[in-house]
């Protein structure tokens, strides 16, 4: 009978006489005819029972309309493209190689990006459900963009820092710009003259008076970079991008660190804000960035925008909630505000002319605006918001209904909730974002003095190599943990939650080095790893996690008397700026203008290839 529970289970088409007679059990279940519909009705009650058990979260990492209504997800989480239809019914799934990371339609054809160590775009025929092509872009492969007219994909690849232009109908990669760090987004003007692409995190060096991430400007005939347009000081976790109907603004929602304060308390954003900045086209500056929080609440966990002239939209992650705001009331005041370097800090702004809306589920990350509905996925519940936006009226279904949370998935969704954060500014993800990383600003925390900022530091790796925070003033993550939410966020969680969190940031994995070439060192690494050897690295960066875990005094300028907490150099490609206070801008710098654990000089042939290896690491 276990052959019959099998198919029954697996192969329920298949479960016929052939087959029976195939696996020898016919004769049993002549002879026990009477008792097979009791065994039957027992396997169904077993299968009803057992069939949801551990069911995926799919992490909707972006979401599509199509001209007919159908809804196409990119589930991270499921490595999956999914067809809904708009009553969410399931109606088409394709598997994908490597975790869906973004999702465009044109016509009747879907593209898919998906990313781990590989990066690719594949274009799937919804006519018939067929995959017309894939291809490979580059790691990070994401936020895909249908031209105009539909004959080019424009593909962001995150890790390789690069955006590439693609053939709609071979699948064909005919160009590509490189632009600064992390691409995450991009946008094109309605002429189609220009592309402008958000740049995650700043580029440059932590210890300066201003910090901000970029904005590229690629001129599409020629697809050169011609411009980078800094965004307001502290601008970082750039995400969501949109051009207005008419072309001549571009917004870009992203966090709004004020690093320049000790991290002494919340009221009236003293830490975080959520902003969305806008860039005047024509003269390709930026005007001002504009608070979407509000005196006494933050809108924490700013995410994806979206602009059809009449309202613009944004989605906040951390609040569970979108804001709908009046696009020409906006618009006007906007431009009568004058001293543009004030409305960065105006908390006033979007004052009786923004709705706050709340929405069912958790997490609303990507969004899509289509003929006045908006369409909200939320990341960490699998459940579909359409919002008429007009009416403001909501309907939601749960497409994932039976979804089960691990311990880690659970403190993944407490780590970006801003909920529970005191008047919900900010979230751990506000410091930390790109899953646990770091933003690539200098903070100072009250935890070691005032007066003294230290770079942010990822937590990949945290509980595996204490002690933690720079000065290594934490004895274990764990503390880390629990003394955020209480310092930074100014909020207790219960213990059972920070041990999820515990959890979540135990889970993270390092993402394969972009420098790697198919999987191994480069030979220019290969070089590097001898410099690495000559100069003693390994007598502070050993291991599996290339750290020996203790305190060592290296430098000039070292603020205690036991010195600096040896980090991890496992993922330090993306981890930049590098030093206790972001001075180097570059792993490069580390070694040539700071001589950071190297006596005498360092050629610069050997200086180029020991950067080449410690960022294959």
């Amino acid at each position: 009978m276990r052959e019959l529970y099998i198919l029954y289970m697996y192969d329920r088409p298949k479960l016929n006489l052939n087959l029976l007679l195939k696996y020898r059990i016919f004769v049993v279940m002549k002879k026990l005819s009477f008792v097979i519909p009791i065994i039957l009705s027992a396997v169904i009650l077993l299968s009803s029972a057992d069939i949801h058990h551990n069911v995926k979260p799919m992490y909707t990492a972006d979401i599509a309309v199509a001209d007919n209504g159908d809804i196409l997800l990119a589930n991270k989480g499921t490595s999956e493209l999914k067809l809904l239809a708009s009553d969410g019914a399931v109606k088409q799934s394709w598997a994908l190689k490597e975790p869906a990371t973004g999702v465009a339609v044109y016509g009747n054809v879907a593209y898919v990006t998906s990313s781990y160590s590989i990066g690719s775009l594949t274009a799937v025929d919804l006519s018939d459900n067929s995959v017309k092509f894939e291809v490979k872009t580059g790691m990070g492969a994401c936020a895909p963009l249908c031209s105009s007219d539909g004959k080019r994909i424009y593909v962001c690849n995150r890790y390789k820092a690069t955006v590439s232009e693609v053939d709609a109908a071979s699948g064909e990669v005919l160009r590509e710009v490189a632009v600064l760090r992390e691409p995450c987004a991009i946008t094109v003007t309605p002429d189609g003259k220009y592309l402008f692409v958000n740049n995650y995190l700043p580029a440059q060096r932590a210890d300066l008076d201003y910090v901000a991430a970029d904005v590229s400007v690629i001129d599409v005939a020629s697809f050169e970079k011609i411009k980078d347009i800094k965004l307001s000081n502290g601008s970082n976790a750039l995400r969501g991008v949109t051009c207005s109907p008419d072309g001549k603004y571009i917004f870009v929602s992203h966090n709004l660190g004020r690093f320049q304060v000790p991290t002494s308390q919340l009221q009236q954003g003293w830490m975080n804000t959520n902003a969305v900045s806008v860039i005047d086209v024509e003269n390709l500056s930026l005007i001002g960035s504009m608070s979407m929080d509000e005196p006494d609440r933050g809108a924490g966990g700013i995410w994806d925008i979206a602009c059809d002239g009449n309202y613009l939209v944004a989605a906040h992650s951390g609040t569970h909630e979108v804001s709908i705001v009046e696009y020409q009331p906006m618009i006007e005041r906007l431009l009568a505000y004058g001293d543009y370097s004030k409305m960065d800090y105006d908390l006033y702004f979007m004052r009786n002319i923004r709705a706050r809306l709340p929405l069912n589920g958790n997490g609303p990350r990507n969004i899509s605006l289509k003929d006045g509905k908006l369409y909200v996925p939320t990341y960490f519940s699998d459940t579909l918001n359409v919002v008429d936006v007009a009416s403001q009226k909501v309907d939601f279904v749960a497409y994932n209904p039976h979804r089960v949370e691990s311990p880690a998935d659970a403190g993944e969704r407490a780590f970006n909730d801003a909920v529970l954060c005191y008047q919900n500014w900010q979230s751990c993800n506000g410091c930390h974002p790109g899953d646990g990383r770091t933003d690539g600003m200098n903070w100072d925390l009250m935890n070691d003095g005032i007066g003294n900022s230290k770079n942010c530091k990822s937590m990949l790796y945290s509980f595996e190599t204490p002690k933690c925070m720079i000065s290594g003033i934490r004895d274990h993550a764990g503390l880390a943990v629990r003394a955020g939410y209480k310092f930074i966020q100014f909020c207790d969680i219960p213990e059972d939650m920070a041990v999820n969190v515990d959890e979540y940031i135990k889970s993270l994995k390092p993402l394969p080095s972009p420098y790697l070439v198919d999987g191994e060192l480069s030979a220019k690494a290969v070089e590097g790893r001898k410099v690495y050897e000559k100069y003693g690295c390994a007598e502070c960066h050993s291991g599996p996690y290339y750290t020996d875990m203790q305190m060592h005094r290296i430098g000039e300028d070292i603020e205690f008397e036991q010195g600096w907490d040896t980090p991890t150099l496992v993922e330090v490609w993306r981890t930049a700026p590098y030093l206790f206070d972001g001075r180097a801008a570059t792993l490069e710098e580390v070694f040539t203008v700071h001589k950071h654990g190297i006596d005498g000089k360092i050629s610069r042939k050997d200086a180029e290839a020991l950067t080449e290896y410690v960022n294959s690491l």
